[in-house]
């Protein structure tokens, strides 16, 4: 099996976590954790009982990025403020097989302007490893309100 890194070098790297889940039936199908402890049915159609994958990545994708934040946040002295980030994921599909993602990431800091949370997504960005593998690869939209 061939691995492929994206040339950085993880052996000089602390692992903090490693995390796994098991899908079984696809889209149309069920993902779990190995000792149970989260299950969730997963559907094309959302129903009170399903979701769809592109609503975990954006529980994902949003958890790991607000978390990014608090970084520049805490460096300012700004940690304690109070904030949301909304992820919404979009999927398309061109012709057959060519399926692609959009994420819109929305973020709120109480007490800043609109200007002022755009510039700690932007230091966010550049500290959250979904950001990362996202970078190059999907179109990811930044917007503050």
């Amino acid at each position: 099996m061939e691995v492929f890194t994206n040339m950085t070098s993880y052996d000089a790297m602390k692992k903090i976590s490693v995390k796994t889940a098991i899908n079984e039936g696809g889209r149309e199908g069920v993902s779990y954790t190995p000792n149970k402890s989260f299950e969730v049915k997963t559907s094309m159609t959302e129903t009170p009982d399903t979701v769809t994958p592109e609503l975990l990545f954006a529980a994902g994708f949003s958890a790991c990025f607000n978390g990014a934040m608090s970084f520049p946040l805490e460096a300012d002295g700004k940690g304690d403020l109070p904030r949301k980030l909304r992820a919404e994921v979009s999927l398309y599909n061109g012709v057959g097989t060519d399926f692609k993602l959009r994420v819109t990431l929305i973020g709120h800091i109480e007490g800043l302007s609109k200007d002022e949370t755009l510039s700690y997504m932007k230091k966010g960005e550049q500290i959250c490893p979904y950001s990362k593998a996202t970078a190059g690869n999907i179109e990811v939209v930044l917007e503050a309100e």
